[in-house]
C-alpha cells in the first residue's frame, strides 16, 4: 500500500489508541522519514530544507499526527550533525533508530566523572515513546545543553489526553539521577559541529518553527479537500441545491485557497532565502531571519483560521467522529497554540523593521 493511503488508512484507528499504529511506524522508518535531514553517513537523505517543509506538509495532510511525528523526529535527528562523532556514531548508528524529546532545559545536572548526573521531567515529548533516544534539555554548570538520554533513562507518564494531534503521544517525561557523559551534551549555538553542513548554518531555533508551521498548512491543505469532497455530495437539509452549487459556499472555497497558497508561498520564499544563506556557507541576517518567523506564525495563524472556515462549510456533517473536518480543526489548532509559532514571533519582526532591537537569540 502507498505510504499516504496506509497513513489515511490507520489515522482513526491511531486517534482512538493515542498513539501511531505500528504498520504506519514502520512505514515511516522503512522509507527513512525520520532521517530525512540526516547527514549520509548515517543513512539520511540530508534534504534541503524547503524540499523537507513539502514533505512534512504532505504527511501532514494525510494526518496531522503523523506529519508532527515525521516533524519532530527530523528535526531531533539534525544532532546527528551537531554531537562529536563518538557520541553521533552511538545515538545514530542504528539507521532504524528514532530519536526525539524537548529542548527546553528543564533537567538539571550535577558534574560526575566522566560527565553529569542529571533528574528532570519534561513535558510535550513527542514522538519520545517510539523513539531509541531521547533529547532533553538540561542546564549543565556549564550552561544549557541539549542531552541525549538513552530510552532506557527515561520514564513516561501517560499525560497526553490533548485536544488533537492525539497520536503524537506528547507525554511527560522524565529521567532520575540519569548519567550523561560529556560527549552526548551540547549547545548547537557557537559549537564546532561533528559533520559540517548547510544544517548547521541555518539559524537552529528556526528548524521547529519551520516544521510547526508545515504541519499546520498541511492540515489545513486537507481540510480544503474534505469541504470540496463534502461539497459535492452534500445537499442540506431543507435545502435544493448541493453546497457545491451555493453561492456563499463557493466564496468560502475561493476565500480559503488563496489565504492558504498565499501563507504556503510565503513560508516557501523565506525559507528559501534562508537556506540559501546556509547553503553559501553564510549565516543569515537578523532581517531574513525575523522573516522566516514572520512566516511560519502567519501560516500557523491562517492554517487554523482555513480549517475553521471549512468546517464551519462543512455544516452539521463536520461534528461527527468519522469526519476528517472534526480532526482537522482540533489538529491545526493544537499545532497552532505551539509557543514557536505563536503571535509573540510578530512583535519581533516589527521591532526589528523598527529598529527597537530586540532579542533576536533564540531565533
Amino acid at each position: 500500500m502507498d505510504l499516504h493511503a496506509l497513513i489515511r488508512a490507520e489515522a482513526p484507528a491511531a486517534e482512538q489508541q493515542r498513539a501511531l499504529t505500528a504498520p504506519v511506524l514502520t512505514a515511516l522508518v522503512d522509507s527513512g522519514v525520520h532521517r530525512m535531514i540526516a547527514p549520509k553517513r548515517y543513512g539520511g537523505a540530508e534534504t534541503g530544507l524547503p524540499e523537507w517543509s513539502r514533505e512534512v506538509q504532505e504527511l501532514s495532510r494525510s494526518d496531522a499526527s503523523t506529519g508532527w511525528t515525521a516533524m519532530t523526529t527530523t528535526t531531533s535527528s539534525s544532532l546527528a550533525w551537531y554531537l562529536p562523532t563518538d557520541a553521533a556514531d552511538e545515538v545514530f548508528g542504528d539507521p532504524r533508530a528514532l530519536i526525539a524529546g524537548t529542548a527546553a532545559p528543564l533537567g538539571k545536572a550535577v558534574a560526575a566523572d566522566g560527565g553529569y548526573r542529571v533528574t528532570g521531567r519534561w513535558g510535550w515529548g513527542s514522538a519520545v515513546a517510539y523513539s531509541s533516544w531521547v533529547i532533553g534539555g538540561t542546564f549543565t554548570p556549564e550552561g544549557p545543553r541539549l542531552a541525549v538520554y538513552p530510552r532506557a533513562d527515561v520514564t513516561i507518564h501517560d499525560t497526553w489526553h490533548s485536544a488533537g494531534l492525539r497520536a503524537t503521544s506528547s507525554h511527560e517525561f522524565s529521567v532520575a539521577e540519569a548519567f550523561l557523559p560529556a560527549r552526548r551534551a551540547i549547545w548547537p549555538i557557537g559549537s564546532t559541529p561533528g559533520i559540517e553542513g548547510p544544517v548547521t548554518i541555518f539559524p537552529y531555533f528556526s528548524f521547529l518553527a519551520v516544521g510547526v508551521a508545515s504541519v499546520c498548512l498541511g492540515v489545513a491543505r486537507r481540510a480544503i479537500d474534505e469541504i470540496e469532497a463534502l461539497a459535492g455530495e452534500k445537499t442540506p437539509q431543507y435545502a435544493t441545491t448541493r453546497l457545491a452549487e451555493q453561492t456563499g459556499v463557493q466564496i468560502e472555497i475561493a476565500l480559503m485557497e488563496a489565504r492558504l497558497s498565499a501563507a504556503t508561498a510565503f513560508l516557501h520564499e523565506a525559507l528559501s532565502a534562508a537556506w540559501d544563506h546556509a547553503v553559501h556557507a553564510e549565516q543569515a541576517p537578523d532581517a531574513v531571519k525575523a522573516r522566516l518567523r514572520l512566516a511560519c506564525s502567519f501560516a500557523a495563524g491562517e492554517a487554523t483560521e482555513v480549517a475553521q472556515k471549512a468546517f464551519a462549510a462543512g455544516g452539521g456533517s463536520s461534528v461527527f467522529e468519522s469526519s476528517a473536518l472534526q480532526r482537522c480543526l482540533r489538529d491545526a489548532h493544537v499545532a497552532a497554540q505551539h509557543t514557536v509559532v505563536s503571535r509573540r514571533m510578530l512583535e519581533t519582526y516589527s521591532m526589528l523593521k523598527l529598529g527597537l532591537s530586540p532579542d533576536m537569540t533564540r531565533f
